[in-house]
């Protein structure tokens, strides 16, 4: 479940009891909501230092087999058991405990089982509390290995990838098929404005709808759009969020490109498995620095973390790779540099410097300097730093040319009459330009090309207009002579049909009634929409000082989704605290000879067993005192043998931390051990 979902249908005295709570006081104190709280480093480095035992080891255990998925409350149990040496009871305090702090929540499902989750985003930053991991520099040997290896070709970011898609979009309309889907040429255009991939994001386990006919990338590049609020659908089609597409474009990229890795690690974590570990240790390391594959393989191993899901092939060697690397350089955030020795699977990566691993600072709003170079012959030379919005309207009147570091676009015949059929003009076009160029005067080539091409294109054009038809001379005559409908009337085609305004329709409808001759309820013609597919997006340095993550209220139209969750929890009932049933000693600890709990003593053998049975039945461990050494052991289970009996269970400080079986006889003295009553053992 998504932090937002969350926050949904948490009730805000919930909310409030989390905040007292000691985990999230202080951040509290610093001025922040649990939800930023919840997903703050700092916040979350000072709460595992006040967890108990019991928590920190139950919640490293639970993220260390279930990683960003949510974990079904029988199977969490049992692994619990077979991973830990806590007792049943202790494990599920440490359970309770994590969701009273508002670390851990569970919902219900259908058949009453129960499951739990933190939200999404938190994953990556209780992990890398947890599993902290050591980056390693390269030795000297990787390094002549790096120098003499092949780095993978450049890829735009993401952020520049996806304006690329959405300007495709507007350009090729967004009407779509009685399908439901966008055109087949649409798609196609739509997958060579990508860098991405398909076997990449092929190596997740995704569900997407349309597959038969959109490939991953497009849901990709849709789900995108509807995640951010930028595309909407009205009745049938797509439509632009104007005020939000405004607003993303205005953004500053390093904050635009943190949302949307951010957005990748909540769409992919849930569904990577174990290799979501992978991800989320990876976004500690230092931009800028080599490491190698192999350090990181190590590092999951040594945690005893299966990567049981990513892997990926390299596309040149078919050797395996893990699949966030492959991804993360198709977005444009990691280089990557394959090893040349034939007998290894090793290969090398760095990220970016200007890749998204941290919030930076607010939104700087850049000053409009001359960040595009016109040329004389029609070309646009675009700086690295020409913010989204002039990259969005040079899209439309120019054609890209190459968009790596510096970005190439022309001015052509072609590009122009694109951008007049878009509502653009010739003066909007020369403004615009000189604007971008820093307020440069145009060379006068340029402005010789924009008035040939304008005085050309979109000269004429075509009009949809509702056409009124009688049946008959006689039926137009009266049309034309009634009073009310006269006026409305723009222009008589031959001797039977009038054109009328499309808006006027049922004005002339209502006045036919009234002279009592209804027309038809049903018009033949489906007229298309004729707005413009490719908003205008002029800069606003006022608001763009206030920008800096898109706006959190939930939009009244619910938004589409082309990846289906890969656990959509926010469908069942979050669970009630209160209602949370409590271990069963709780309620029986009076029942028994208090004794029992106190202090350690010498019992029959017959007692001794009646002791362990109630620990079996409370599923808690018992102490005792074997060869004059005080022992933590956790019973699980009692065998009958004749007169005779023994326990099979775990000694905690085995370092085996295998079962072994006991006799009576193999202690002198035993207690009951209560969870949470003093420091365990």
């Amino acid at each position: 479940m998504k932090m937002k979902q969350l926050l949904g249908k948490l009730s805000a005295e919930r909310l409030d009891h989390m905040m007292q709570g000691p985990l999230w006081q202080t951040a509290g104190q610093r001025g922040l909501s649990w939800g930023e709280a919840a997903v703050d480093d700092e916040t979350i480095r000072e709460a595992v230092s006040m967890f108990s035992p019991y928590a920190a080891e139950v919640l490293t255990e639970m993220l260390r087999y279930f990683a960003a998925a949510p974990a079904d409350g029988e199977r969490l149990l049992k692994v619990l058991r077979n991973s830990t040496g806590l007792s049943g009871a202790e494990c599920q305090l440490a359970l309770a405990e994590l969701e009273e702090w508002g670390v851990l929540f569970t919902v219900h499902k259908v058949w009453g089982e129960s499951l739990y989750f933190m939200p999404v985003e938190c994953f990556a930053v209780w992990q890398r509390m947890l599993f902290p991991y050591k980056a390693e520099v390269l030795t000297e040997q990787q390094r002549e290995r790096l120098m003499n290896g092949v780095m993978r070709p450049y890829c735009r970011p993401l952020g520049r990838q996806l304006l690329s898609a959405f300007s495709l979009l507007g350009k090729s309309g967004l009407s779509l098929t009685t399908n439901g889907t966008l055109p087949k040429k649409t798609i196609a255009k739509l997958l060579q404005a990508l860098d991405l991939e398909e076997c990449w994001l092929k190596t997740f386990d995704l569900k997407w709808s349309y597959s038969d006919i959109y490939p991953v990338q497009v849901a990709f590049i849709l789900e995108a759009g509807f995640a951010f609020g930028l595309l909407t659908a009205v009745n049938g089609a797509l439509k632009w969020n104007d005020d939000q597409l405004r607003k993303w474009l205005m953004l500053d990229e390093t904050v635009r490109e943190y949302q949307l890795m951010n957005w990748c690690l909540a769409l992919l974590l849930p569904t990577a498995g174990g290799n979501a570990h992978l991800a989320a240790s990876l976004t500690s390391l230092q931009a800028g620095e080599w490491y190698s594959n192999q350090r990181a393989d190590m590092w999951l191993h040594e945690n005893r973390i299966v990567a049981d899901i990513g892997q990926e092939q390299n596309i040149n060697r078919n050797q395996p790779r893990p699949s966030w690397f492959g991804l993360w350089h198709n977005l444009g955030w990691m280089e990557l540099v394959d090893c040349q020795q034939a007998a290894s699977n090793e290969f090398f990566f760095r990220w970016k410097a200007a890749a998204p691993l941290r919030k930076d600072s607010p939104v700087q709003v850049q000053d409009l300097d001359a960040i595009v170079t016109v040329q004389p012959n029609g070309e646009l030379i675009v700086q690295p730093e020409c913010p989204f919005w002039i990259r969005w309207e040079l899209e439309l009147i120019a054609e890209r040319k190459s968009d790596e570091q510096v970005s190439v676009y022309r001015l052509e015949a072609a590009s122009i009459t694109r951008a007049l059929e878009q509502g653009r003009s010739r003066a909007s076009i020369q403004s615009f330009l000189e604007q971008a160029s820093g307020g440069n005067h145009l060379p006068s080539t340029v402005i010789a090309l924009l008035e040939v091409w304008t005085s050309r294109a979109s000269r004429t054009f075509f009009a949809e207009v509702a056409l009124l038809r009688c049946d008959s001379e006689e039926m137009a005559a009266i049309v034309e002579n009634d009073s009310g409908v006269a006026p409305l009337l723009m222009e008589k085609l031959g001797h039977l049909d009038f054109i009328v305004e499309k808006s006027r329709i049922s004005e002339i409808r209502a006045c036919l009634q009234k002279a009592g001759y209804p027309a038809r309820k049903m018009v033949q013609t489906d007229f298309a929409n004729d707005e413009y597919n490719y908003p205008y997006v002029s800069f606003d340095i006022e608001g763009s000082r206030l920008l800096e993550l898109l706006p959190k209220e939930e939009s009244k139209i619910p938004a589409l989704s082309y990846i289906y969750e890969a656990f959509p929890l926010h469908h069942y009932e979050l669970s009630d605290l209160e209602a949370r049933k409590k271990p069963l000693f709780f309620s029986e600890m009076e029942l028994v000879p208090s004794m029992w709990t106190k202090q350690l003593r010498a019992y029959h053998h017959s007692t001794r067993k009646e002791l362990i049975e109630k620990a079996l039945q409370w599923q808690t461990p018992v102490q005792l005192r074997m060869e004059r050494e005080l022992r933590s052991f956790v019973p699980e289970k009692l065998e009958q043998q004749g007169d005779g009996w023994a326990v099979v269970g775990l000694l905690r400080d085995d370092p085996q931390r295998e079962q072994i079986r006991l006799t009576p006889d193999m202690w002198e003295e035993m207690c009951l051990v209560i969870p949470g009553q003093g420091s365990p053992i």
